[in-house]
């Protein structure tokens, strides 16, 4: 099977000059899976067998930069993109120290088989053998167009749909909880299945998750918040009973008809992601997550808000309650707030406002949520129509203002 037709040119490129230089280099883990299922991977890693100060000697001519503790790599930039490249790591030896800033409580109920530094640099061989699932412990050479499978199991494992953790299943879940979620999320993104000492091993350890950090935590939330397969991943979390460890507040609510609201809209809308019409829009992903619960607190639901004193203090408390206990980005919850504060306005449809409003710097997110909106309940033809696409590259001004007071002249 070939790979290299799906292959940027620029990447190929980069992973010649590592091997030109004398190192070994590879496109690894997410990609080739998602390219082996004919899926477009959101990004590239690639894995060499230099070091982060080797890798910036190679590209000394482009921006790169070594990021990270736990887990050194490099950031190589190529114009808008960022390609994380990491040196071959072995699997680290047990009891390493844990890291000083971590909760106290935690570390005491952390088992003996937990890691906390992977820094250890190895071969080839033993960077795949260290990877949580073989179906992300494939290695692509695209110069040479070849696929390696140092597992054994990774191509077959991909072309069944199964997924299978490399060694012993409980003492790698020990090693790093979050592999649980990851698992998780491999089934609900490609519905895949879980080989049954993987899923075992999954169910008896998910009190684990408890342990990783919050800031691991909340990236990951990040991650499935702009995946298009978001609304899956959160079903699987629920199917198996890790969204009550994962956000309680939509567990508990699961059945309530604004939580099926919610996952009506959250459904259409990477819908619209996967057919290219939507971006991986965090802050809109937020957005649509408490419109439901908004609209019971203000009206009835399937109809919108409107504006009052305080709401935007009260939006962002709905959202710390619902993503509780996750905390995203300030900005994230701001351009989430603007968004759904936004909405009552597509309710005039005159040429005026409308005119008025895309001038908005919220407008092509405000626009996105009320197309969703529409198309789930009230299914107004011509909306689409009337509300045009903005320019969703435009800058907001730094001028800070609500869209809701009025402008008045100064005598």
């Amino acid at each position: 099977m070939t790979l290299k037709p799906k292959i940027a040119q620029y990447v190929t490129e980069i992973v010649a000059a590592l091997q030109n230089a004398g190192y070994e280099a590879y496109i690894v883990g997410g990609a080739v899976r998602d390219f082996l299922l004919d899926r477009q991977p959101k990004d590239y890693d690639l894995s060499t067998s230099a070091t982060p100060e080797e890798i910036k000697r190679v590209f000394r001519k482009q921006r790169c930069m070594i990021i990270g503790r736990r887990f050194r790599l490099v950031h190589l930039y190529h114009g808008k993109e960022i390609l994380e490249i990491s040196t071959f790591r072995k699997k680290p030896e047990h009891g390493a120290d844990a890291p000083a800033k971590m909760n106290p409580e935690k570390l005491a109920a952390a088992p003996e088989n937990m890691i906390f530094r992977d820094n250890e640099f190895g071969t080839a061989q033993e960077d795949a053998w260290r990877r949580d699932f073989t179906v992300n412990a494939l290695f692509y050479d695209p110069v040479n167009d070849k696929i390696i499978d140092h597992t054994g199991q990774g191509l077959e494992d991909i072309r069944s749909g199964i997924v299978r953790i490399i060694g012993d299943p409980v003492t790698r879940l020990e090693e790093d909880p979050v592999r649980i979620l990851r698992a998780l999320k491999l089934v609900g993104q490609y519905s895949f299945r879980m080989e049954e000492a993987t899923e075992h091993a999954v169910r008896s350890c998910m009190p684990l998750i408890r342990l990783a950090s919050d800031s691991r935590m909340t990236l990951e939330l990040e991650k499935i918040l702009k995946n298009p397969f978001g609304d899956r991943i959160l079903e699987t979390f629920h199917e198996y009973g890790f969204l009550e460890y994962f956000l309680p507040t939509l567990n508990a609510r699961w059945d309530d008809p604004d939580m099926k609201h919610m996952r009506e809209l959250w459904k259409v809308r990477n819908e619209r992601i996967r057919k290219g019409e939507y971006r991986e829009s965090i802050s809109l992903a937020m957005s649509l997550l408490v419109l439901p619960f908004a609209e019971k607190q203000f009206v009835n639901r399937g109809n919108l808000f409107t504006y009052h004193p305080g709401i935007e203090t009260e939006l962002k408390k709905a959202i710390g309650r619902i993503l509780c206990p996750r905390v995203p980005t300030k900005r994230a919850v701001a351009v989430a707030v603007r968004t759904l504060l936004l909405q009552p306005k597509f309710l005039n449809e005159s040429e005026e406002n409308r005119e008025r409003l895309k001038l908005h710097p919220g407008y092509s997110h405000a626009r996105e949520l009320a197309l969703i909106h529409n198309a789930v309940h009230a299914h107004s033809s011509g909306f689409e129509n009337f509300w045009p696409k903005g320019d969703p590259n435009r800058r907001p001004s730094n001028r800070r203002r609500n869209p809701h007071r009025k402008r008045t002249r100064g005598k």
